[in-house]
């Protein structure tokens, strides 16, 4: 084995400098995330102007319905090869054609689907498009494993490389194709090509090879610690896509097409920062597992790092959301503004719900986690349900409404084994969350009371300013709370020195 490649099989050993190799690894991580979102929004600001809503919502209704299917292929074996203490090279390569199997077989059953698909939404254009959408499910087979094993060595900065150089590629193609005239072909092919790209894009950054498989007991031990982690994956990922499989059935492709790009604009800015805390997050803390003081220690400092960037971002978005939608995709797109407006303020709790997975990993409970994504999915559809007959903005009310009823209950479930519960929780966001909830309050009221007049742009510069003003008064003004603050600075300062040394 050599050198380049021995580092990915070491053994987890907790670190004096772990904490902040985690911090530093999710500032990174999630600074090219932004990067990567700044580059989606980018595009959707571009293929909205030469796209209908129509085109959006057709492709959007395939994608939701095929939204689990990377699930099933990475089979939670990623987080299987991240999590284990100890892993050897024909474990992974066990993993590896795993995988590979299942995204063949993935790709097969959704392209047998297609015709399905269609009737099931009476329009024979899905057919098409689902049967070209099979084929990204092969290429997220044959690099799961790549990735997990760079994910493992926490180098989350080649990740994100990896993935901006995969938006790239699809945002171009896409682009192209919108701009020859063949509609919604340009949002088909562009996760194509995504795929594609990050699959080359990790087989080059970790130069491990697969070899023969050598399915023994803790190849088995693994697989079955994945069939809890894909159990939770695929019931959570039905859950965020029962919204658009209910609006599809019951209302146009235009309704959807709204829907799906307020939802993309969420995406891009807040959930996208969430996945990739997690991914630290949990790798971080899978290290601590020996150590459960430790390892609540570290979950309350990282819970209320994420909780003081992302709660008052919503907050402001939700205020903003209306103007910032117009300006970025055109006045056509301005019911998606409102739908995105109550979609945002799922953001503050969000921060809480999507920290679950941070523990049930750590302490390596998938069993419990996915039990929780059953209870997710349960009260998901039932508020879905409650919300469909109020059109696109009460099924947005729906999803907020039940994010924010199970992000406190997800927390005192997945911390129980190791005694973590609402006191900490609580303990770690309260100034955020009240500073997040009195920013939104305010800013909506400056916006309603004083700015129905001005430009939308003005709207968003005086609004913003406002709301980071309000947040900044009640959380480090009122509170004295400002550690995250000079955390980040610290960190920032060392990544800025440890550039010009290699200069």
């Amino acid at each position: 084995m050599s050198e380049a490649v021995g580092v990915f099989f070491e053994d987890h050993r907790e670190s004096k400098n772990l904490g902040r190799l985690a911090l530093r690894g999710g500032i990174v991580s999630v600074a090219m995330q932004y990067g990567n979102g700044a580059l989606q929004i980018v595009a959707a600001i571009i293929l909205a102007r030469l796209l209908a809503p129509e085109d959006f919502g057709l492709v959007a209704i395939v994608t939701v319905l095929t939204s689990f299917a990377p699930l099933l292929i990475d089979f939670g074996l990623g987080d299987a090869t991240t999590q284990k203490g100890k892993i050897t090279q024909g474990e992974v390569s066990s993993l590896f054609w795993l995988s590979s199997g299942i995204g063949l077989t993935v790709a097969i059953v959704v392209a047998a689907s297609s015709p399905l698909i269609a009737w099931l939404y009476r329009d024979t254009r899905l057919e098409p498009i689902a049967l070209c959408a099979a084929v990204t499910f092969v290429f997220y087979g044959v690099s799961n494993q790549h990735l997990a094993l760079l994910r493992r060595t926490m180098q989350f900065g080649r990740i994100a490389k990896i993935q901006v150089l995969g938006t790239l590629a699809g945002i171009a193609i896409a682009v192209v194709i919108a701009f020859c005239g063949y509609g919604y072909w340009a949002l088909v092919f562009r996760p194509i090509a995504n795929a594609l790209c990050v699959s080359f894009g990790a087989w080059f950054a970790c130069r491990w090879r697969p070899g023969f498989p050598d399915f023994d007991n803790e190849v088995k031990s693994m697989v079955r610690f994945g069939l809890h982690v894909v159990g939770f994956s695929v019931t959570y990922t039905l859950a965020r896509s029962v919204d658009r499989i209910a609006l599809g059935l019951f209302y146009r492709p235009d309704q959807v097409g709204y829907y799906q790009n307020a939802v993309t604009l969420y995406d891009n800015s807040i959930f996208s920062a969430l996945i990739q805390m997690h991914t630290v997050g949990s790798a971080a803390l899978s290290k601590l597992q020996s150590n459960p003081d430790a390892l609540r220690q570290k979950y309350e400092a990282a819970l209320s790092s994420l909780a003081f960037f992302v709660m008052p971002f919503a907050a402001i978005l939700s205020v903003t959301a209306q103007d910032l939608t117009v300006i970025l995709l055109g006045a056509k797109w301005q019911a998606a503004g409102s739908i995105l407006s109550i979609i945002a303020l799922r953001g503050i709790l969000h921060v809480v719900e999507g920290s679950q997975g941070w523990l049930h990993l750590s302490i390596g409970r998938a069993d419990r986690w996915r039990n929780w994504g059953i209870v997710s999915l349960f009260v998901q559809v039932v508020m879905v349900l409650g919300g469909l007959p109020f059109g696109p903005s009460g099924v947005a009310l729906a999803v907020v409404t039940a994010s924010s009823l199970l992000a406190i209950p997800s927390i005192i479930y997945a911390g129980r084994p190791i005694g973590i519960g609402a006191a900490l929780v609580f303990r770690a966001i309260r100034p955020q969350l009240i500073g997040a909830i009195s920013t939104a309050v305010a800013g909506w009221w400056l916006q309603t009371t004083f700015l129905a007049d001005y430009s939308s742009f003005v709207r968003i510069l005086l609004s913003g300013s406002f709301c980071v003003c309000i947040y900044l008064a009640i959380v480090v003004g009122l509170f004295r709370f400002s550690g995250p603050i000079k955390v980040v600075g610290s960190i920032v300062q060392d990544l800025l020195s440890k550039r010009s040394s290699h200069r």
